[in-house]
């Protein structure tokens, strides 16, 4: 994988082809772009992730009519943002269709709005709906994949369902190919393992309930410590956390391919003997900070037993 890391506040192109007119480009969020967030309430002085540690990243898709479009864009948390261009760069070679990526403040930050235009989002200062707890969202650790074709279900009782957006119950049955009907698009269990080489291993689509089949996402113990890091320290555990995955996949492809993985805070728990890496950051961040520098040593906790 060809990684390009420059200075932060800077842009930065990633591609995984060296010179290819793919590469997403990442850039910082404005003093006017952080403006108009606050003013619609989609940023906010609580907001656990401000926006001098989030980035705009900016890429071409195709649409489900495959016409191409060079403006996407998406808002995710620094240290992430390099990786999400390569995901968009991966799902746009692959041909996988997207309706449209704009910022979620042109919905005024309401996700209902969003989810019923089919638009594909990441940052958003908000709970997790009909809860206080934030939502990952909130860290920009999210993004949610075409909601029409990936649908939020939920379930106020046994054998009832609610589809979000409405639209979305179109594609209850999640099966790809169908006798004698026209092949489905754009559904989110065709790139999991694109999300997931890229450090978004966590998919709603695993879920129980709710069962949320647009949500890709980092796990909240991760995301929460990479909030209180410094922008260097959460880039280099991010990048820590990439090459875990995809170097425990290459060793277990059988156990990776049935999702029976430990990921990189797992090995970092085991190493420094705690239950949560956001808490032994708050504790002790230059213990944990040693413990992340060094390069971490590949072993049967790559996969589950």
């Amino acid at each position: 994988m060809n990684k390009q890391f420059i200075t932060l506040g800077l842009v930065i192109g990633f591609s995984c082809l060296s010179g290819s007119s793919l590469a997403a480009t990442v850039s910082p969020i404005t003093a006017i772009e952080c403006q108009a967030m606050s003013q619609v309430g989609v940023m906010s002085s609580s907001a656990p992730v401000q926006c001098q540690r989030l980035k705009k990243v900016t890429f071409k898709y195709r649409d489900f009519s495959n016409r191409i479009h060079t403006n996407g864009q998406i808002i995710v948390m620094d240290a992430v943002a390099p990786y999400v261009g390569k995901i968009f760069d991966d799902l746009y070679q692959q041909g996988f269709p997207i309706h449209k990526a704009v910022p979620i403040e042109k919905y005024r930050g309401d996700d209902t709005t969003s989810m019923t235009d089919n638009n594909t989002s990441a940052f958003n200062y908000r709970p997790v709906e009909g809860t206080s707890s934030l939502s990952l969202h909130a860290y920009g650790a999210a993004i949610d994949l075409n909601p029409v074709q990936n649908p939020f279900v939920t379930f106020a009782r046994a054998g009832q369902a609610k589809y979000s957006p409405v639209e979305g119950t179109k594609y209850a049955n999640r099966e790809i190919y169908r006798y004698g009907k026209p092949d489905r698009k754009g559904m989110a269990e065709t790139v999991v393992d694109i999300f997931a080489r890229n450090g978004f291993l966590y998919w709603g689509g695993f879920w129980n309930s709710p069962i949320d089949y647009q949500h890709f996402q980092l796990s909240k113990d991760m995301a929460v410590m990479m909030s209180k890091m410094t922008a260097q320290q959460a880039t280099l555990f991010f990048k820590r956390y990439v090459e875990w995955y995809n170097s425990c996949s290459r060793m277990y492809p059988k156990a990776y391919s049935q999702y029976k993985f430990n990921d990189y805070t797992n090995y970092l728990k085991h190493k420094l003997g705690v239950s949560s890496i956001s808490k032994a950051y708050q504790v002790n961040p230059s213990k944990v900070m040693s413990q992340i520098e060094q390069v971490p040593l590949r072993s049967d906790i790559c996969v589950k037993r």
